[in-house]
């Protein structure tokens, strides 16, 4: 990875700030539609459960534009590719004030992409600019602006919608992502001055899934975060609908609890990350995170409307910790095992095998939950998702000692 110039190199905290504002803004844009999902749907006369088709559609194209978008790093510098992100998002939830399914599908498709283009622009900047012995942290840092957009939405959304309506939480979110695209344009210039305007725009299609798919321990690792996504997502999109009709939660006790899961989200990816550059060791803690997502699916299976707030509170406080906690620790660990040069493009790959958990986790929840008729049963049968998880980063493990 190119250095840039003397005397223009920025900080590492601008350069986490920005990517992290980035984030937030974009992720914003999938969280708020689980957490008006109820209000929504009687607008749209549907059944609530239906969200988790259209989170999977948002993560679908999410999954394709990491496969076709890589290149665009190379191409506009990463600063202009995150503003192209945040355009799609912005003009997703314009076309989502329309209170219609077409319309909807076209948001979800808009927010996918805009997803799938910022994530290895950040990972390229952080890279690019980030001290190698503090990278899990930096990383794990930026990270958390994943469970921090939904810690945000859970906290004001439902407030919003009850009061002025759901299209208001909508338009809170486009202006956090048009406010970012703007900000961005300051150190554009600056932070973009490695691109490459001469790249062919078909040279690095597929490359990305390619290169993760030919070295071993990204291979492995890819298995993990399907996993670890899956279940992540099936946290984030059904809490809501569960507590408000399983525990008896009204709207907003639900989404203060879902907020209590993604503040410890954002304080796990902080913990670990901070653990793994202290031990050397990412893919050991990432295995404990793992019986701790085992243990959760376990004990959510007797969720009841009689339990103490604290218990269940601790119980979703420990649930973000682990399964939305270890996002920082695997896009740290891509980019250590990328090639010289390929960090945005291995990342693009492997965010392939994230959006593919993603997208398969809350149509697979809705699924069995029409079997099953309960969602904390649901939630139980995830453990065998978990003991994959935990299979393929021992795998991941094996692989990087040359055993596989």
């Amino acid at each position: 990875m190119s250095a840039a110039p003397a005397g223009r190199i920025p900080s590492v905290a601008a350069v986490v700030a920005a990517t992290t504002a980035a984030q937030v803004a974009g992720a914003m844009g999938a969280a708020v539609f689980p957490v008006i999902a109820p209000e929504l749907a009687r607008t749209l006369d549907v059944q609530a459960s239906l969200i988790g088709y259209q989170m999977s559609l948002i993560y679908g194209a999410a999954l394709i534009g990491s496969m076709l978008f890589t290149w665009m790093v190379a191409r506009y510098g990463a600063c202009r590719t995150t503003q192209i992100g945040m355009a799609c998002c912005v003009a997703g939830l314009a076309v989502g004030f329309h209170s219609s399914i077409a319309a909807l599908v076209v948001t979800s498709v808009f927010i996918g992409i805009a997803m799938s283009i910022n994530l290895p622009a950040a990972a390229h900047l952080l890279f690019r600019f980030s001290p190698p012995q503090h990278r899990n942290f930096i990383f794990s840092l930026k990270q958390t602006g994943v469970p921090l957009a939904w810690a945000l939405m859970a906290l004001l959304a439902p407030a919003i919608t009850l009061t002025w309506g759901w299209r208001w939480a909508l338009a809170l979110v486009l202006v956090s992502a048009l406010a970012t695209l703007l900000a961005m344009q300051l150190v554009r210039e600056r932070w973009d001055d490695d691109r490459r305007p001469d790249l062919p725009v078909r040279a690095r299609i597929f490359e990305g899934v390619q290169l993760v798919w030919r070295l071993p321990a990204l291979r492995w690792l890819g298995v993990a975060a399907f996993g670890m996504a899956f279940v992540q997502l099936c946290v984030s999109t059904f809490t809501v609908i569960m507590l408000v009709e399983e525990a008896e939660y009204t709207l907003i006790e639900a989404g203060l609890m879902l907020s209590v899961a993604q503040i410890f989200g954002v304080l796990g990816r902080i913990a670990w990350g901070w653990m793994a550059d202290r031990s050397g060791d990412s893919l050991r803690v990432l295995q404990w995170l793992t019986g701790g997502m085992l243990l959760c699916c376990a004990v959510i299976t007797f969720l009841q409307p009689e339990w103490p707030v604290p218990v269940t509170a601790l119980l979703f406080a420990v649930f973000g910790a682990t399964a939305i906690g270890w996002n920082g620790l695997y896009t740290a660990e891509v980019a250590r095992r990328s090639p010289p040069g390929q960090v945005s493009i291995a990342t693009g790959g492997a965010m392939v095998w994230n959006f593919g958990g993603i997208l398969a986790g809350p149509t697979a929840f809705t699924l069995i939950y029409r079997l099953l008729g309960s969602y904390a049963w649901t939630y139980g049968t995830m453990a065998v998702m978990v003991v994959v998880i935990f299979l393929a980063l021992h795998a991941a493990r094996r692989a990087e000692r040359g055993e596989v």
